[in-house]
């Protein structure tokens, strides 16, 4: 679902990176793997250590609820991502740090945009939950919400993630 979305979005995420950047369509359009991989490892990363409520306030933010943009920009999940993105981007788009993190800001917010949308489409209601982000994102759910409650002993925080 996530190769979907992300499809979707190439030509407009790689328009406006080459556009802002300067950057080549060619090293532009190599940013969006990178961007997939940071999302799934961060998502998942932070799911698997019971921040569920982060991730849903990420996507609620990139799509205008919560406190907007600028909420999207202080949510640590979202900083947690960024930083894997421009970590990642610097060697494989063999582009400076401070190049990276321009990127980072003018992609994942688009991409995050696009799956928060997705999610609440997925969803029984207009509201982003765990469930609908996971099948925005296609993986499951169920599995990963098992081994976030495993390890969290299945108890307490853990209840409320099952």
């Amino acid at each position: 679902m996530l190769d979907a979305l992300l499809d979707g979005l190439k030509g407009q995420v790689t328009s406006t990176i080459a556009e802002k950047t300067g950057l080549d369509l060619g090293q532009a359009e190599k940013a969006l793997p990178v961007a997939k991989d940071s999302i799934v490892d961060g998502v998942m990363g932070a799911v698997s250590g019971g921040n569920v409520g982060g991730v849903l306030d990420m996507l609620k933010g990139a799509t205008g609820g919560g406190e907007g943009v600028s909420g999207l920009m202080q949510n640590m999940v979202y900083k947690s991502i960024a930083g894997n993105f421009i970590n990642k981007a610097t060697s494989a788009l063999g582009i400076p740090e401070s190049m990276a993190t321009t990127v980072s800001s003018l992609a994942l917010p688009m991409i995050l945009n696009k799956i928060g949308g997705a999610a609440q489409e997925a969803g029984d209601t207009d509201e982003i939950d765990q469930g609908s982000v996971m099948s925005a994102l296609g993986l499951d759910a169920g599995g990963l919400m098992g081994k976030a409650k495993d390890l969290l002993g299945g108890g307490g925080l853990g209840s409320l993630l099952g």
